[in-house]
């Protein structure tokens, strides 16, 4: 099971990586309410939570009848892909293995500091729905997410069109992980549970990304014997588009083990 990030669907996502998985005989790329081409029943761009973003991925596994799978999870993806596995987890008590490419909520270890750093996504949000600016939007949340990435003309205008194709799909998506962050600081074990019910978990980031984010995924990986985190040089928030071979490479290397 392969889930994408925020705004971007997972073939566009995906797509570059899949040439190079050889351990499955199967792959699942859905595409999340909101971006790609899902929709909503109405038609209508609607606003979405993690909750509701898991349980459609619970009905898809149990639609297809997958009761053993690993998940490869990217961004928003990546605390779907946490929240379903603990939602498995309590359900039959069987935890997945998974990838996770700088996953939502676990970019910070303070949760204020998180919570603070997830209204930037709010601004972003906002100022797609309210302003109709869809390029401004975009650029506040790269601004927040990469504020570090190496800002090439090419590549910021490749990532502009990835995340306008839905803008509005894009936006709800980012106020998702943010009300998750911020029902996180009344909860703050609420991230820890999801952790402490995970089994086996690579981990990546990009070398580019926040030094909060590398240090906080360093202390997770060091406190659990069954993670393990991966940096990648020359990478940004961006990193299943800029190294999708080398991504692969190491997660059949890690899956092998």
């Amino acid at each position: 099971m392969l889930l994408h990030g925020a705004g971007v669907a997972g073939e566009l996502t995906y797509g570059p990586m899949l040439e190079h998985l050889s351990y499955w005989r199967w792959l699942l790329i859905p595409d999340l309410t909101g971006m790609g081409q899902s929709y909503h029943y109405t038609k209508q761009e609607t606003p979405v939570t993690i909750d509701s973003l898991t349980r459609e991925i619970q009905c898809l596994i149990e639609n297809v009848s997958w009761q053993q799978f690993d998940i490869i999870g990217y961004s928003l993806g990546g605390l779907v892909a946490l929240n379903l596995n603990a939602w498995l987890v309590q359900e039959n008590g069987v935890a997945h293995r998974m990838m996770l490419m700088e996953p939502a909520s676990l970019d910070r270890a303070c949760v204020n500091t998180l919570a603070d750093v997830r209204q930037r996504y709010r601004l972003a949000s906002q100022t797609i729905r309210e302003t109709g600016d869809v390029e401004l939007g975009v650029a506040h949340f790269m601004d927040g997410v990469s504020p570090n990435r190496r800002k090439h003309p090419v590549a910021e205008a490749t990532t502009q069109s990835r995340l306008a194709h839905r803008p509005i799909g894009f936006s709800y998506a980012l106020d998702a992980v943010t009300d998750w962050v911020e029902a996180m600081t009344k909860a703050p074990n609420k991230r820890d549970v999801l952790i402490d019910l995970t089994d086996q978990v690579l981990l990546f980031s990009g070398a580019l990304s926040h030094t909060l984010l590398i240090e906080h995924y360093d202390e997770v990986a060091q406190a659990r014997d069954d993670w393990q985190h991966i940096t990648l040089t020359g990478c940004d928030h961006s990193l299943p588009f800029q190294k999708p071979r080398q991504i692969a490479k190491y997660i059949n290397q890690w899956l092998i083990k």
